[in-house]
């Protein structure tokens, strides 16, 4: 499968300025602080660091890989991270 037929669920994805962002929504703060916390060991974990923008009830997640393609690290980057709201 090419990386271009990869989709991982929630995220946009732009293969010209190779880039995937998502947003999650939480109830109150705590909830939010509680998966920054848990995206901060998970990037220690990888090695991966998105950049963030956040706010009291939601955080916006964006990939952009050094080496400007999107390839499999970035996609089970983002996995990685959807897999964070089930913990």
């Amino acid at each position: 499968m090419s990386d271009a037929a990869i989709e991982v669920e929630g995220w946009q994805i732009q293969q010209r300025q190779a880039l995937m962002t998502r947003r999650y929504e939480f109830a109150n703060y705590d909830e939010t602080r509680n998966f920054l916390d848990k995206l901060a060991d998970l990037s220690k974990d990888k090695g991966l660091y998105p950049d963030l923008n956040f706010g009291k009830t939601h955080v916006n997640v964006s990939i952009s890989p050094e080496s400007r393609v999107l390839g499999a690290e970035s996609y089970e980057f983002a996995q990685a991270i959807n897999d964070l709201m089930a913990k």
